[in-house]
């Protein structure tokens, strides 16, 4: 878990925080070696002030990722869902989408 201050870079000036935390968790293993994993992380932003509203601002916004996976020494496979509202601090409806549900599959080689 982590706790981290949140600063403006164009307008110089601290902006709230974000809360963030990851897991990874092997849930099943099979006897080749490989197994199923439960992995994912929570990025949640507060305390925005107001006095930086405008240029579709939020004061509060995060995203929370869940994914199941399969994993052997060399390949990773899994499929994740995400979750997201007024994601890193942009404002939903105004030059972007940042509300709403996402579905990702995914394929891995491991170095």
């Amino acid at each position: 878990m982590n706790l981290y201050g949140l600063y403006d870079i164009n307008k110089k000036d601290w902006n709230g925080y974000q809360f963030s935390t990851n897991w990874f968790k092997p849930f099943h293993f099979f006897d080749n070696g490989s197994f199923l994993s439960y992995q994912g992380y929570i990025d949640y932003q507060f305390g925005a002030d107001d006095t930086f509203k405008g240029n579709d601002q939020a004061t509060h916004g995060g995203a929370m990722f869940n994914g199941l996976y399969w994993h052997s020494d060399n390949y990773a496979l899994g499929y994740g869902l995400k979750a997201y509202n007024d994601v890193y601090l942009i404002e939903d409806g105004g030059t972007a989408d940042t509300s709403g549900i996402s579905h990702y599959l995914n394929a891995t080689y491991k170095f």
